[in-house]
């Protein structure tokens, strides 16, 4: 089965991705069709898909949907910790996360088909789903993620070394069909290190992509994958200062460096 890990481009390959999200979810939590339009159809033109696909036959083995924050900084698990069932105060936790003022993404759904949540392969799609998670959001620019996850999922994402953290106040509701689901959040920088400290045996696969089944380009990764990226969805990073031009005349030590400029939810069906 010739598998690939990418962000989905093509009209096609998003129509894979939704189609994955879709029935996972009905199967898991209930959320007809009519329920995911209405929760994640206002997102549609925020949204980038993280998916594994079968070249083959075109379909979706599992699919992670991203949401890119709008002007305001806002994305749907922050406004929907922000009603109920939480009611929490946004400001305040991402203050404590230390994300205030900073580009704050969500991993608004993680859906991986059921024929493919066990055995070896089975367990590389959702390892192959957190890679493309953590790679193309660090190359973006994302500082933090958001999620709203069932609790069981949680627990698997802890387990692989995740370093996601309740946010600040939350306590595990009734959410969307899922009947315990916390608020999470987490540093991006934190979950490459997080996985080699707790899980090493999983940190080729999840933090550097290499898998036995599932075949990954680096540019299928690459910002611009999925479509263009609005500002507010990434880092401010400091304007580039040109290098001292070289004096031809005759060679003297350079009185100038160049800066470095650093380069920046509920089986495993999860959703928010």
């Amino acid at each position: 089965m010739p598998l690939r890990l990418l962000i989905a481009h093509s009209p096609t390959e998003r129509a894979a991705a939704r189609e994955v999200e879709a029935r996972v979810f009905l199967q898991a939590f209930g959320n007809t069709p009519e329920v995911m339009e209405e929760e994640y159809g206002p997102y549609g033109d925020r949204s980038r898909f993280v998916v594994v696909i079968d070249d083959a036959s075109g379909s979706a083995l599992g699919a992670a949907r991203l949401i890119l924050p709008d002007g305001t900084g806002m994305v749907k698990t922050l406004a929907d910790v922000a009603g109920e069932p939480w009611r929490l105060s946004v400001p305040d936790s991402l203050r404590a996360a230390d994300l205030a003022g900073r580009p704050v993404w969500d991993v608004a759904s993680l859906a991986v088909d059921r024929r493919y949540r066990s055995g070896a392969a089975g367990a590389e799609v959702t390892l192959a789903l957190c890679h493309g998670l953590f790679q193309y959001s660090r190359l973006c620019g994302a500082d933090g993620l958001v999620t709203i996850l069932d609790d069981r999922v949680l627990r698997l994402l802890r387990a692989m070394g995740v370093p996601w953290a309740a946010m600040a106040g939350a306590t595990s509701r009734e959410y969307l069909g899922s009947p315990a689901s916390t608020p999470c959040i987490c540093l991006v920088d934190a979950i490459g290190e997080s996985i080699r400290a707790t899980r090493p045996d999983l940190a080729p696969a999840v933090v550097e992509g290499v898998f036995r089944s599932i075949a990954l380009d680096p540019a299928d990764l690459f910002p611009g994958r999925g479509g263009s990226l609005p500002e507010a969805a990434v880092s401010r990073q400091p304007a580039r200062t040109a290098a001292p031009r070289r004096d031809t005349s005759g060679w003297r030590p350079p009185t100038h460096r160049r800066p470095e400029v650093a380069v920046s939810s509920p089986g495993t069906a999860a959703g928010s």
